[in-house]
């Protein structure tokens, strides 16, 4: 008799419980269209940062504007160089200013950051070794502007990085426009950005570090089987790094990508993921066209997941330099 007044309580108890609400699945948006479609873009000589969570471009930038990158992080020691305009530094095994006022007189090795941002192939990598700075003057040639004209040379050491700063001295060739300079980091950015215009000044150039995910720029590529390497200004996509990553799904078709497949691949921080090579020239069409087949996931600031592909480098009205392409949340 109490086994059947237990069964009829514990009865009477669940029927009395609310019935669970099912979940509404996450609405992932479908497929969009997201892109550049600028018609002042044809010399490439913009960087434009894209979000591709509101699917719109969230700053445009000359690509002139800056020419280093101080990473911002607290513990950040990296300096990156503005290879759109086709930057490239030398050491010159000097530590005194005066010793390096003619470069007709010295030997020069010139050296890039390596697309893929790793920090062990950036040209100042060798500012500081085990912590120390080495005090090495370094000539830097600025590269070119849109119109291919010299954006000149500086020399620079530098001094000292911590934890809110970095302090650097610069100036021409000759020791004319000689600066020191302290470059407060911002930390709302990944890199804090300086120009050797006016003197030296800091400008504002990348958006704040989780406002954008991928930048449409122009950027040196380096050809390691040449002796000496080479290097070669492309235009294509860069990501977020600090933030986002990224991997190339070139073994699947895009419209069969889905989110099962993030843990069949291994996404990576490469900056140039993304990378130029999607496209090529067609010389008998004397156009761009589309590599078909090669997709990309992209993890996002947020952490979201998206399928990507190319689907023009032209804007809606032909202009070339500005690249359109199709995605969608996974």
């Amino acid at each position: 008799m109490k086994n059947v007044v237990y069964f009829l309580t514990l009865l009477l108890l669940f029927s009395c419980l609310k019935e669970e609400e099912p979940i509404q699945p996450f609405d992932r948006g479908g497929v969009q269209f997201g892109g550049i479609d600028i018609n002042n873009n044809a010399d490439y000589s913009k960087q434009i940062y894209y979000d591709m969570e509101s699917n719109k471009v969230v700053r445009t930038v000359n690509r002139t504007s800056w020419d280093l990158g101080f990473e911002s992080s607290p513990t950040g020691i990296n300096i990156v160089t503005n290879t759109s305009c086709k930057m490239e530094v030398s050491k010159t095994g000097e530590t005194d200013f005066n010793n390096v006022t003619n470069l007709g007189t010295m030997t020069l090795n010139y050296d890039w950051d390596d697309a893929s941002g790793n920090p062990d192939l950036l040209a100042f990598r060798d500012w500081i070794i085990t912590g120390i700075p080495t005090n090495e003057v370094f000539v830097v040639n600025r590269g070119e502007k849109p119109n291919l004209n010299s954006r000149g040379f500086k020399k620079i050491k530098i001094v000292s990085a911590n934890a809110t700063e970095f302090v650097i001295e610069y100036a021409n060739i000759n020791g004319t426009d000689y600066h020191t300079k302290t470059i407060t980091k911002n930390t709302n950015k990944n890199f804090t950005s300086f120009s050797f215009e006016e003197g030296g000044v800091i400008v504002e150039v990348e958006p704040d570090k989780n406002d954008w995910d991928i930048v449409f720029t122009q950027y040196l590529i380096t050809y390691y089987d040449f002796v000496p390497q080479i290097n070669y200004s492309v235009n294509g996509i860069l990501i977020n790094n600090k933030q986002c990553k990224g991997v190339k799904v070139f073994d699947k078709k895009f419209i069969d990508i889905s989110i099962l497949d993030i843990s069949n691949y291994t996404l990576t921080d490469s900056v140039n993921i993304i990378g130029f090579d999607w496209k090529f020239y067609d010389f008998v069409e004397s156009t761009y066209a589309i590599v078909p087949g090669m997709n990309y996931i992209i993890q996002d600031t947020d952490g979201f997941y998206y399928k990507m592909r190319m689907i023009d480098f032209y804007s809606t009205s032909g202009i070339k330099g500005s690249p359109r392409f199709e995605f969608e949340k996974l």
